[in-house]
């Protein structure tokens, strides 16, 4: 069927069809000479760029990628692992070794890491060295177990206990980390350290340290954070 189009409407069809669409808007941002769009460094959410921000000064400002992801990083960072006779980053690496084959060693929320009567522990690696039956992760419990329960259980509360919310402290950890931030001239805010905050810090230190010595008979000194501490901090 043949429909007549009078000349008027057919200018007019002529007209838009003639009509270009608009482009799409330029992106906004830095460029290079070429033209080409710089890559924009993801800073994360506003509270992860803040926490980055507060450690900043420690460290050299090159603590980013612990004071992000750890407490133990963060502990690290503001010097609360100072004081011995290894390197205090031996410390914050034993911290999270442990932490990462222990995650390896039980994968699920609910401590399971079997099915089918297989034994499937250490499958997701999620350290260096493969584990896959777990040996290397029970010796390391093993070797905190032997410091006492005391100590074991700040271990866990120290790397473990948080391994799903990165960016948070213990309880009793925070307290010590905003003592130095506040000393440190950083603005923080929180209750004061209490003395069974710097036991739980010396605790800890000991069971990550005899995995450091092997569990050879290791005494591990003292963290001097009394009250007449005055230690420069790094």
């Amino acid at each position: 069927m043949l429909v007549e189009v009078d000349s008027a409407d057919r200018g007019g069809f002529m007209m838009m069809r003639g009509r270009s669409k608009a482009g799409r808007k330029p992106k906004a941002g830095p460029r290079y000479a070429c033209g080409r769009l710089r890559p924009v460094r993801d800073q994360g959410n506003e509270r992860v760029a803040a926490l980055a921000q507060r450690f900043r000064s420690f460290q050299g400002g090159k603590a980013d990628q612990w004071v992000l992801t750890s407490a133990i990083g963060r502990a690290w960072a503001v010097g609360l692992l100072d004081g011995h006779d290894v390197d205090p980053s031996l410390i914050r690496d034993a911290g999270l070794n442990y932490a990462a084959r222990y995650w390896n060693y039980y994968p699920s929320t609910s401590g399971v890491g079997s099915y089918d009567a297989a034994d499937r522990r250490g499958r997701a690696v999620s350290c260096d060295v493969a584990d896959p039956r777990g040996a290397a992760f029970r010796r390391l419990d093993q070797a905190i177990a032997a410091a006492g329960s005391a100590a074991y259980d700040a271990v866990q509360s120290m790397v473990v206990d948080l391994h799903a919310w990165p960016q948070d402290n213990p309880d009793w950890l925070d307290r010590l980390i905003n003592a130095r931030l506040k000393r440190a001239g950083v603005p923080a805010t929180g209750p004061e350290p209490l003395a069974s905050d710097h036991d739980q810090l010396r605790l800890a230190v000991e069971g990550l340290m005899i995995t450091i010595r092997g569990g050879r008979g290791f005494s591990p000194s003292p963290v001097d954070n009394g009250p007449g501490y005055r230690k420069p901090i790094s």
